[in-house]
């Protein structure tokens, strides 16, 4: 049985069943480097959304919608040989998804709110099918000068989005370097497999 809680009314003495988002996380054995862990959800939808808890990114309007972190659910594993982190995040998302994603290719650069000039630069990838988008971030850790480089975080993201609810897959490591092939294929098998859960009926 689909586990399900109770949402607002639609119509006055109706009650809406919401499924409960347990059940629509991301297998654990779909992580190919080692199982998923359960995580608290709000210890990672910061670094997952780029949305600060307590400020506002710059430009404001490159702060992303919110997202519901009450009903939140959260995986993570390892990343692979480049010693990253994969995380696979189903969440309930304020915006649509054109919404989402017109705000994505709307601000290619960005810094982050909350932090000490963390700059975040965005490159949207080829053409994905219909309600979903890959992209490949890069997070400079504060100013940039002749004589040093900050710490770096690249990302790679898929994101998917059907009704309300949102799924987040990225491949979170240090450094600029890309994802080798087949880093990259398991990122992409573990998203198939987080979509898979989250929009099962």
């Amino acid at each position: 049985m689909v586990a399900a809680v109770l949402a607002a009314c639609s119509v006055p003495g109706e009650p809406v069943r919401e499924v409960d988002l347990a059940v629509k996380a991301a297998p654990s054995d779909a992580f190919q480097y080692g199982p998923g862990l359960s995580v608290p959800a709000t210890s990672v939808l910061t670094d997952v959304t780029l949305r600060p808890q307590r400020a506002e990114n710059n430009p404001r309007e490159c702060t992303p919608a919110p997202v519901d972190p009450s009903t939140a659910q959260a995986r993570v594993g390892p990343g692979g040989p480049a010693g990253g982190t994969l995380t696979a995040v189903v969440v309930r998302a304020s915006d649509t998804f054109d919404e989402f994603v017109a705000q994505v290719k709307r601000c290619a650069e960005f810094t982050l709110g909350g932090t000490v000039g963390t700059t975040v630069s965005t490159r949207v990838d080829a053409e994905e099918p219909a309600g979903t988008i890959a992209m490949e971030r890069r997070l400079l850790m504060g100013p940039q000068s002749p004589e040093s480089t900050p710490p770096t975080t690249s990302i790679t993201e898929f994101v998917a989005q059907q009704g309300d609810i949102r799924v987040y897959v990225q491949n979170r490591r240090s450094g600029e370097a890309a994802l080798g092939a087949e880093e990259l294929e398991a990122t992409r098998k573990l998203f198939a497999a987080a979509q898979a859960s989250a929009f099962a009926s």
